[in-house]
């Protein structure tokens, strides 16, 4: 029995991220974004309080990670590509891993995401979730730099739900 307990706890601390769940998964903390500035796969520096008055959608990634990799295609077509026209609406993606440029270059290559994937960002995953073991996450900040949805489980588990976040944070920028 307890050989068994033990290798039930190793697998589940073994992998990329924490096990999935419901596509209710998620929760909306209405909390002020943590503010960071990285440097992108193609050299841009980016700041997240420079897109205050835009929503801004983030999917932290491990450049390394099977479930990201696997995942990384959805966030590029069921949510950036649903609103990339919309000018008030932003992607980002934020490389927890800490790999070179090289991986995540492999990582774009393998994902097809076209919107900018940022580079050293553990400490931002640290801030925005309070270690640095949550991979493949979303979260949806809006116009005011607040956090209107936080993912807690694989993005492809909470898909409906960031887009409903995304839609809704769009329509209050008329109000």
């Amino acid at each position: 029995m307890k050989f068994t307990l033990f290798i039930a706890a190793l697998f589940l601390g073994l992998g990329c991220t924490s096990s999935p769940t419901n596509s209710t998964s998620g929760r909306t903390p209405n909390i002020p974004a943590p503010d960071f500035t990285h440097t992108s796969l193609g050299g841009e520096e980016f700041t997240l309080s420079d897109f205050r008055g835009k929503v801004v959608y983030l999917f932290f990634y491990g450049a390394g990670c099977s479930h990201c990799r696997s995942n990384g295609p959805v966030t590029e077509t069921s949510i950036h590509q649903r609103f990339e026209s919309n000018p008030d609406f932003v992607a980002l993606g934020l490389d927890t891993w800490n790999l070179s440029s090289s991986d995540n270059q492999s990582f774009r290559n393998v994902t097809g995401i076209t919107y900018p994937l940022l580079l050293q960002a553990r400490q931002t995953l640290v801030n925005y979730y309070g270690s640095s073991s949550a991979y493949d996450r979303s979260v949806v900040v809006n116009r005011n730099g607040t956090i209107v949805y936080q993912g807690t489980g694989f993005v492809n588990t909470d898909t409906d739900a960031v887009v409903s976040a995304i839609e809704q944070a769009l329509s209050e920028l008329g109000e």
